[in-house]
């Protein structure tokens, strides 16, 4: 019997760059090829074996608006013979293309799909929550206002009563995380070098090993006057690019590739847009229902870091300890462009089983306008 189980057989990422930083000049077809390259180079396949090539990209317009994955097939070692299709989830975009992938490759439509995601905040900005091109009645149910990302950081915060000391605290930790991980190496087998006309970008631009809670603190809020978020406790605008290689277990077993992870349960949940970032919580809380278990069976838990506000109240209620949530910091050190984002977690994530020995791991993000996904991975 086939054994069609969906299998992760290279996951790679670029180094992700800040807003109007080392990218500046770099589309975005050009932080995918790099990557889709390397993972042929590194599993010894050819453009031919890949059937499908799925992309998570939020802004899909402008530079962004022509099928991203189908350009990148042309432009990369992929070639003509390999399908492309763009998909938008908003942060989880490239989540999103993972969970298709895997259930092509499930039901035996596919052998081996490309999935992954990219974003470019600089090039392609992002609108204001009050732009013309919202539906109209969207007003007529909701305050605009409120549906603005860091309104939604600030809500949670008031709601749950999640301090601007605790946020500030949660941030610091995130930079000193995401510099440890940079500083031992622990990147190193999942970023591939950006070449750029300034040079080549070989890790995260956006920590900050200087960083501290005193620091933060004197920091203005930004979207409200009497609120508790600022930049330092959110996620930073950035560019940047993630790739993962799904395939059945049998065409890995067949092809000599070493399997890094499986793709187990997913799920997707709708919550109030104005909460926008608990989306993880019912997400997570479907998906172990779905598998059986419980929080603790995981090893390592990775929540995007929207806002640190979102962060510490899923993981209050979800149960998470410190000790295996984000275990190498996030989007408030990394960076957080939003179709790759999604990616980018599972790609951190199954290298960090991997360094751990871990058997299984959850990869989950909330998403613009109330949603929230997860994804579990287990290493064989």
């Amino acid at each position: 019997m086939v054994d069609t189980t969906p299998v992760v057989v290279e996951a790679l990422r670029t180094p992700q760059g800040k807003n109007g930083g080392v990218y500046e000049d770099v589309r975005s077809e050009d932080l995918v090829i790099p990557l889709v390259n390397e993972t042929l180079t590194g599993t010894g396949l050819s453009g031919a074996e890949v059937d499908d090539f799925m992309l998570g990209c939020a802004q899909q317009r402008d530079e962004q608006d022509n099928n991203v994955a189908r350009i990148v097939s042309l432009l990369s070692d992929l070639g003509e013979s390999v399908p492309g299709t763009t998909i938008n989830r908003w942060c989880a975009s490239s989540a999103q293309a993972i969970t298709s992938a895997a259930n092509a490759i499930q039901v035996g439509q596919r052998d081996a799909i490309l999935a992954g995601g990219v974003e470019s905040m600089t090039r392609v900005p992002f609108p204001d929550a009050g732009a013309d091109t919202i539906h109209p009645r969207i007003s007529e149910v909701y305050d605009q206002d409120r549906l603005r990302m860091g309104m939604t950081a600030e809500t949670v915060a008031e709601n749950y009563d999640i301090s601007r000391e605790a946020q500030d605290e949660f941030a610091v930790r995130s930079h000193e995380r995401a510099a440890e991980a940079t500083d031992s190496g622990r990147f190193d087998d999942e970023i591939v070098p950006i070449d750029t006309p300034d040079g080549t970008v070989e890790e995260d631009e956006g920590i900050r090993r200087d960083t501290s809670v005193e620091a933060l603190a004197d920091l203005p809020t930004v979207f409200k006057d009497d609120g508790t978020v600022t930049p330092g406790n959110a996620s930073q605008i950035s560019d940047g690019a993630s790739m993962t290689l799904l395939t059945s277990r049998e065409f890995a077993d067949e092809h000599g590739l070493e399997v890094l992870a499986e793709v187990g349960n997913h799920n997707v949940a709708g919550v109030d847009p104005r909460e926008m970032g608990i989306g993880p919580i019912p997400a997570v809380e479907g998906l172990l229902e779905r598998a059986n278990r419980n929080i603790d069976e995981y090893d390592l838990v990775d929540l995007n870091e929207a806002f640190a506000s979102q962060c510490l109240y899923c993981q209050q209620q979800l149960g998470v300890d410190d000790g295996r949530y984000n275990v190498n910091g996030g989007a408030i050190a990394i960076g957080h462009p939003l179709g790759a984002t999604g990616a980018r977690i599972p790609v951190t994530l199954i290298h960090e089983m991997g360094k751990r020995d871990a058997e299984r791991g959850i990869a989950t993000e909330c998403v613009g306008f109330g949603q929230g996904a997860a994804i579990e991975f287990s290493r064989p």
